[in-house]
């Protein structure tokens, strides 16, 4: 009976552990590295990894060009996700990671007790400025950004 109630208690344990994840950026996620050493933190960690130019860049201010990380398979919130890496300038400055529109509550619940009150709420994002990290509700995403985007990316969300 001890032993029953005991992998009771563990299996109670953990369901509400996978139910209750922390919310954090990717620890890939370094603003500034190159696309060389994003490439090479990712080794290992994408099922398949392309790297490809975005013509015509998006991005502000690119003097050179924009590039993108396209891994697929990247663990994130407890699943396999298809995640984007861009890069101004052989700069990481952002990153996409799709999710699916059923993960909202959870994900956005996960944000919210990392980072407080959502700073911005429209009919496209869920936006935490002060962490530089937004909800995309079409198609359903989270995007982190570096401190050098916040104001573009916070006028885009705006919009």
């Amino acid at each position: 009976m001890r032993t029953y109630v005991l992998t009771l208690a563990l299996a109670i344990l953990s369901a509400s552990c996978a139910h209750g994840q922390t919310f954090a950026a990717p620890d890939v996620l370094r603003y500034g590295a190159t696309v060389a050493e994003t490439q090479a933190a990712l080794a290992g960690r994408c099922t398949s990894m392309v790297t490809r130019p975005i013509n015509p860049p998006f991005a502000p201010d690119v003097q050179s060009q924009q590039l993108q990380i396209d891994c697929d398979g990247f663990q994130f919130f407890g699943a396999p996700r298809w995640a984007e890496f861009v890069f101004r300038d052989d700069s990481l400055e952002m990153a996409w990671i799709m999710v699916r529109s059923e993960d909202q509550a959870a994900i956005v619940a996960a944000m919210e007790a990392a980072y407080g009150a959502p700073t911005h709420v429209n009919s496209n994002y869920i936006a935490f400025a002060g962490a530089n990290a937004a909800w995309r509700h079409r198609p359903a995403e989270v995007l982190f950004y570096s401190p050098t985007f916040e104001t573009w990316a916070e006028d885009w969300i705006d919009d």
